[in-house]
């Protein structure tokens, strides 16, 4: 049974994958917590203008996460951005539930995260859950998906019903300790109102991430392959361990 509710999990995170970002430092993230695991993090974006007399789009992200045993974690978020000028984003708490821990010999974990979401000014706040999973495959290959339901509220600009977002990766280890891979950012919209593809956010791109002394890093670059997204974007992210 575990067997076969792993791997339907996968062909639906790949089906909606593949169909078709979230904001530009979101991440693919897995569900594994680990006990007395406590980490800052720093991410960096930029999605250069596309139009003449455009700013460059920068977002800048900081954030403090800590678990409270094997299976639970929590995470502030702090986001500003820079459209030509410096402004307050949106602040945020998250809490991880890895209810599906990886058996010795097997291959998947899952987890559910719930996000609320404080945003700048009159724009509406937000909840997001997400169901995540991750696959360990032989020669370190690494297969993740993420199905995000999003709900806003608080607001006269927020939106009916549930949003719908996917996201999903694959990536390998190196035999010199680099990480190389793919990820996919998809943003669906409102069920019943998906529109065309081309109306949609849909971004994806290579991965390398690594170690530097204690710190870890992951370099990426996605590409818009739907006219709603943005052409190119750079992401950077640093990470301590405490």
């Amino acid at each position: 049974m575990n067997n076969y509710f792993s791997y339907s999990a996968f062909f639906l995170c790949m089906l909606l994958a593949s169909a078709p970002c979230a904001s530009s430092t979101a991440g693919v993230h897995g569900p594994g917590v680990n006990e007395d695991e406590s980490s800052m993090q720093l991410r960096l974006s930029l999605s250069p203008n596309e139009r003449d007399g455009e700013e460059d789009q920068w977002a800048y992200r900081l954030h403090y996460q800590q678990s409270f045993n094997d299976k639970i974690r929590g995470r502030l978020v702090v986001q500003y951005r820079d459209r030509g000028s410096f402004q307050y984003d949106y602040s945020r708490a998250e809490l991880l539930y890895n209810f599906k821990k990886k058996e010795k010999d097997g291959e998947w974990s899952s987890g559910v995260r719930f996000d609320i979401r404080q945003r700048r000014s009159d724009n509406p706040e937000s909840f997001a859950m997400h169901w995540t999973n991750q696959w360990n495959l032989e020669n370190g290959i690494v297969v993740r998906g993420i199905i995000v339901g999003v709900w806003e509220f608080g607001s006269d600009r927020a939106f009916n019903g549930t949003a719908i977002e996917t996201r999903s990766s694959i990536g390998k280890k190196l035999d010199n300790g680099l990480n190389v891979g793919l990820e996919i950012y998809n943003v669906l919209g409102r069920v019943g109102h998906f529109g065309s593809f081309d109306r949609q956010n849909h971004q994806m791109g290579p991965t390398l991430s690594g170690s530097y002394g204690s710190f870890n890093y992951h370099v990426r670059y996605l590409a818009g392959i739907s006219d709603g997204a943005r052409d190119h974007t750079f992401g950077f992210r640093i990470n301590k361990s405490f």
